[in-house]
């Protein structure tokens, strides 16, 4: 066990009739006692981190087992067993109350999803992380690299130390004292977006010699995760180094029973986290110098996360409200979730390539286009033509109609290059979320890239290309192809 991890420190007291010169002794370490002692009554404790400035090395270890649930064909749910083990180091400097920057000199796990198993590490050229809490959530990005969906989740682990103190409460309690949470720092810690209710109490049990506060917490949380629901049995402990004002240890038993989602499968599994905290000293890549080239601050641009199709030949970047839902070399899907809502869905299909330097004209898309909706279509409201930051050429028709007498809008894209290759993509939503749609194609596609190494495998006709459309999302959304 990590209980007690930093070294004791401890306080002696004189006893009898001193002299003059142990009187002024003792009356000087009383005051400086009192000054720096977190305790202001005879019994109670004022809990508290205060960091600013320090630095630290975390520790932790993850082991998650229990079972994966997902329905594909949105009837049939299927379970599979999944296990985790991870590993994680990683120096921290503190650069404020909100803010910190780490560096991972050791982030792995090893899985398994239905007996088959699979090996993850954090790339070396994004070790080095930005924390920020400064919002309702913490967010996590790399200051120098574009991070990846998996990337993301890989380092997303419960109990980030960041947010730990924010379960303490702003009065100083006492000994076998309980109290209720904070709702947003208990669903920080958990790591889920937002807490319906809970029953989770927290007892201050013990203050050691040491100066050690022992911190213990249980209860059920009911909350949600992407707006799916999502149930939690915690059991856990924390200490704190109250001389120091500092977390040394964390660990918890996180028992989910998650429902399924839009974007992500349900889980029933138990998740134990443990983690210590000590104190540390800066390392080259925390450094000022390195640290000052950097930008920290956590913004649209740094929350964008990279995706790369190998297969399918493509790579673009995307908010972290899209999810990549299945992947083929003819067809990648994405689901656009905000708050557990779908908004969306884009099919990104790759197409049969023409001659190098034919392309197809703008009039020939919104043609291609008004023939795959059919009777669906309404009107094309809009036909433009551009070159991407890339310097790929990309057209671009919106059509409004209906779909099972739903209104549907549709937005296609054709990117292609000077040697003939070709990609579309189709955005599909409900018109009445429009609004929540906003100009979300045109950032998805901003960065739309090809890879020069892809396979050339080829989508053949629209009927291989239709896409498995989302439960309020009845639409199809075919592939176009050269007639």
């Amino acid at each position: 066990m990590y209980f007690d991890a930093y070294r004791a420190i401890f306080v002696t007291q004189n006893y009898g009739n001193p002299s003059t010169y142990k009187h002024i002794v003792l009356v000087g370490s009383i005051l400086a006692l009192w000054v720096t002692s977190p305790i202001l009554a005879e019994d109670t404790w004022k809990l508290t981190e205060k960091l600013a400035g320090k630095t630290r090395r975390v520790s932790t270890e993850l082991k998650v087992q229990g079972t994966m649930r997902v329905n594909p064909d949105g009837k049939k749910v299927r379970h599979y067993p999944v296990t985790l083990d991870g590993k994680y180091v990683a120096i921290e400097r503190v650069l404020g109350p909100a803010s910190a920057v780490r560096f991972y000199e050791t982030a792995e796990t090893h899985s398994t999803a239905n007996e088959k198993p699979l090996d993850d590490k954090l790339p070396t050229v994004k070790r080095l992380i930005s924390v920020d809490t400064s919002g309702d959530r913490p967010v996590m990005f790399s200051p120098q690299y574009t991070l990846t969906r998996e990337e993301l989740e890989l380092i997303s682990v419960p109990g980030n130390p960041a947010v730990l103190a924010k379960l303490f409460p702003y009065e100083p309690v006492a000994i076998n004292q309980t109290w209720s949470p904070d709702d947003q720092a208990l669903a920080q810690v958990l790591g889920i977006d937002a807490i319906n209710n809970h029953e989770v109490v927290a007892t201050l049990t013990e203050v050691d010699k040491a100066g050690i506060a022992k911190v213990s917490l249980e209860g059920k949380v009911s909350g949600a995760i992407q707006g799916v629901a999502t149930e939690i049995e915690l059991k856990g402990r924390l200490n704190l180094d109250t001389r120091n004002q500092a977390i040394t240890w964390f660990a918890a038993s996180i028992k989910e029973d998650r429902s399924i989602g839009h974007a992500i499968p349900g889980f029933d599994v138990t998740a134990i986290v443990r983690t210590q905290i000590e104190a540390a000293e800066p390392t080259e890549e925390l450094s000022d110098a390195n640290l000052a080239k950097l930008n920290l601050q956590a913004n649209d641009g740094s929350e964008m996360l990279a995706f790369e199709g190998k297969e399918a030949g493509f790579r673009l970047m995307h908010d972290r409200r899209w999810h990549a839902m299945a992947e083929t070399p003819k067809q990648t899907v994405f689901r656009m979730v905000a708050d557990g809502e779908l908004i969306a869905q884009a099919n990104v299909n790759r197409l049969t390539n023409m001659k190098a330097g034919e392309q197809m004209t703008l009039e020939g898309f919104e043609a291609e286009v008004k023939k795959a909706l059919k009777e669906r279509l309404g009107q094309v409201v809009d036909a433009s033509q551009a070159v991407n930051s890339q310097g790929l050429r990309e057209l671009r028709v919106t059509a409004v109609g209906t779909a099972n007498k739903m209104p549907i809008t549709w937005i296609y894209y054709l990117i292609s290059d000077d040697n003939g290759r070709r990609y579309s993509t189709v955005f599909t939503f409900e018109t009445s979320l429009a609004e929540k749609f906003g100009q979300t194609d045109r950032s998805f596609m901003s960065g739309f890239d090809l890879i020069e190494s892809a396979k050339p495998t080829i989508a053949k006709s629209p009927q291989e290309v239709e896409s498995k459309e989302p439960a309020l999302i009845s639409a199809k959304a075919e592939s176009l192809e050269k007639r």
